[in-house]
């Protein structure tokens, strides 16, 4: 077990008794950055209650940290968060991400497209090949140096507020798309120009 993962499982009670979850751990010198967060997001209250008590942790733990003396960050992942592990990819099958390999993978080492697929061993992105054509490619995850999340200005205003059917074939579509997961059909509207 690597240093991260014994850091984290030492502070995941603190951080579950928070309401929150151990989204990484980084270490990198005498810094321990360790990121959290929870649905609907962190607020800065909860971030500097959860340092004073990890900060309490890992001051019984000194074998966690180098020398017993460490500069401890804790914060939210972010909007473009870091993706290491087959757990953090499954979170985002269906959104944009990109990919920096340290082998080619399809004449290239940075990839950028959706996850659609995510498994303990690999990742499968739909990648733009030209304006009109797609391609699924499948990266093994061992292959991946690093992966992020990528956000798209005005992209979340979309998913949180879909727009109303506007046509009657729009409305029909939502209605066969409604009725194939077994939801009710929506009220008709009328279209506005």
């Amino acid at each position: 077990m690597g240093a991260e993962e014994q850091i984290a499982d030492a502070l995941r009670p603190a951080v579950q008794a928070a309401g929150l979850e151990i989204w990484d751990i980084e270490r990198s010198g005498a810094t321990v950055r360790v990121l959290v967060e929870r649905p609907g997001g962190v607020d800065l209250d909860s971030i500097s209650q959860l340092s004073t008590a990890i900060s309490a942790t890992l001051d019984q733990h000194d074998e966690l940290v180098p020398a017993g003396r460490y500069t401890l960050e804790v914060s939210s992942p972010g909007l473009e968060r870091r993706l290491r592990y087959p757990e953090h990819f499954a979170r985002y099958i269906g959104q944009e991400v990109t990919v920096k390999t340290v082998e080619p993978v399809n004449e290239t080492r940075r990839l950028r497209g959706t996850l659609t697929g995510a498994s303990a061993d690999d990742i499968t992105l739909r990648v733009d090949i030209s304006p009109t054509e797609t391609k699924e490619i499948r990266v093994p995850l061992e292959w991946v140096q690093r992966a992020n999340a990528t956000f798209t200005w005005g992209q979340a205003d979309k998913r949180a507020r879909p727009k109303p059917a506007t046509s009657k074939a729009a409305k029909a579509v939502s209605d066969r798309a409604a009725t194939a997961v077994g939801e009710a059909p929506a009220e008709a509207e009328e279209a506005t120009c």
